[in-house]
């Protein structure tokens, strides 16, 4: 992986390659392992490098961006040129106001390689617990290492690099399976065989699964499916984008409760388990913004160029540019509460649990209304206790109304891989089935 002092040296060169009123450069270069393991045996495993590079030149209000697969010295200048001639073309941008003045940020964490020996021990040890108990184990490792360089004319200039793995595994009967999963920034934290007991005893307890009648029921959400909410309501309303056109959950409800006063979501770039780097794509440094309150929509999150537009300074969550989203909050909090598993099953009389979401599809963005299916461990819970596993479900959930929902969340929480969020587990009201499937 290049040094930093190689990446400042390509970023300068790329800066001074054309004469623009504002230019900008981005830098990554990604290391990926991949481990993807099915009928308890690796099938697949990939070591790679990736390097990016991105501009944006701005003349006067026309602004012209590129992208290029390479971090070549000569292909980037190329890309600038070729970024300097399409800003020419373009129409002026009435809302442009300034790329960011920003103080240098530096981000390093400890990164430790990881070997393929390593991951295919912990598929060993996965693949050890599956067998022991009958079931079949599928799944994959990721490993990722990356590093990145953002500067511009005005003084940007920030520098990071951060590593993070990540665990799947399903353990499967004949008509049955449980899902496990883990996202951390060091690899060594994982427990490959504590991983698939989780996922053994989903698949076990979840054999020979009955049929409920669709309908609303008391449920338990372990936080694969939380994030899943969770990312989906960041996709269509933390950002300030959706915020000013008018269509985010957030617009003119600044200071209004939106949902139950149980619930804070923060995007909380300090907390020692966030992902990724404490700056945003445009060099500016990420500041922690409280989103929801006990239920109290408080703020959206700003890129330099949606600051402008009310004339207020970026929060650091520009994503790379050109893109179709304006800011986004890139890692969410949602807040937990003083409840046990325990306490939050024992609570039950009748529900249901959900291990995890899957192939969930956005209805209405106005209402936050969502669809999906439940996969690989969905329980009735009768009396306090797991007593059976059910066939999927589809659901349609109104997120919002799922949180105004809630009546008990886990004091403990994890850092989940999709969506990049850190949550607890929600034991909500009247989570909405609409229908059944045949598995």
């Amino acid at each position: 992986m290049k040094s930093r002092e190689q990446l400042q040296e390509i970023a300068e060169s790329a800066l001074r390659a054309v004469q623009g009123d504002q230019v900008e450069v981005g830098l990554d270069v990604t290391e990926m392992g991949v481990t993807r393991f099915a009928n308890s045996g690796i099938h697949q495993n990939i070591a790679r490098e990736t390097e990016e590079f991105r501009g944006r030149v701005i003349l006067g209000k026309q602004i012209g961006g590129i992208s290029v697969v390479s971090l070549d010295k000569d292909r980037v200048s190329e890309g600038m040129r070729a970024a300097h001639e399409l800003a020419k073309h373009q129409r002026d941008d009435p809302d442009f106001k300034s790329l960011p003045e920003s103080v240098p940020v530096e981000h390093i964490d400890r990164v430790a390689t990881v070997t393929p020996e390593e991951r295919a021990q912990c598929v060993q040890d996965i693949v050890k617990v599956a067998r022991g108990n009958n079931l079949t184990a599928a799944g994959v490792i990721y490993t990722i290492d990356t590093t990145a360089e953002i500067m511009n004319s005005l003084g940007a200039n920030s520098f990071g690099r951060t590593s993070y793995a990540h665990v799947d595994a399903t353990l499967m009967t004949d008509n049955s399976s449980g899902f496990t999963t883990a996202t951390a920034k060091d690899f060594s934290a994982f427990d490959g065989r504590a991983l698939a007991e989780t996922a053994s005893e989903k698949a076990i307890l979840s054999r020979d699964p009955v049929e409920i009648p669709p309908g609303k029921y008391l449920t338990l959400l372990e936080p694969p499916a939380v994030a899943e909410l969770l990312a989906f309501l960041n996709y269509i309303g933390f950002g300030a984008r959706a915020f000013q056109e008018g269509s985010s959950f957030m617009s003119g409800k600044i200071g209004k409760r939106i949902t139950g006063d149980k619930i804070t979501v923060v995007d909380d770039v300090n907390h020692p388990d966030t992902l990724g780097f404490r700056f945003d794509a445009e060099g500016v440094p990420t500041n922690e913004v409280t989103l929801i309150e006990k239920g109290t929509a408080r703020n959206v999150v700003y890129d330099s160029y949606y600051a402008h537009k009310e004339g207020k300074p970026s929060t650091g969550h520009a994503i790379e540019q050109p893109n179709p989203y304006g800011p986004y909050a890139r890692n969410l909090r949602l807040l937990p509460g003083e409840s046990t598993r325990e306490d939050m099953l024992a609570s039950i009389d009748k529900g249901i649990l959900i291990t995890r979401l899957w192939y969930t599809r956005l209805v209405d963005p106005d209402k936050t209304l969502v669809t999906g299916m439940t996969r690989d461990g969905t329980f009735l819970v009768e009396n306090g206790k797991i007593s059976k596993g059910i066939k999927n479900m589809r659901y349609t959930a109104n997120i919002l109304e799922t949180l105004a929902n809630a009546i008990m969340i886990s004091g403990e929480q994890s850092l989940q891989w999709f969506g990049g969020s850190i949550v607890p587990s929600l034991l909500v009201r009247d989570f909405n089935f609409t229908g059944k499937t045949e598995y």
